[in-house]
């Protein structure tokens, strides 16, 4: 399992509309608000986002003091 540390940034990340609903449609909408400053490297897609798209990821597994657990094979 992959730990990826998560970066804040000054300047709001934009997030694409369909993760947002995605996100409001899981009822964390209020959970997930705070990270719109922050940022990280994805292996997976390999560029830095949001972690608002990891956690609609099927490869997510949890967020545990600003380290994204990823289960993206090495």
């Amino acid at each position: 399992m992959r730990h990826i540390p998560v970066k804040k940034v000054d300047k709001t990340i934009r997030v694409p509309k369909e993760i947002r609903e995605e996100i409001k449609r899981l009822g964390i909408e209020r959970k997930v608000k705070f990270m719109k400053k922050e940022i990280l490297f994805c292996p997976m897609n390999n560029k830095e986002q949001s972690p608002m798209i990891c956690m609609v990821c099927e490869y997510f597994a949890r967020r545990i003091r600003g380290v994204i657990h990823c289960k993206y094979p090495e």
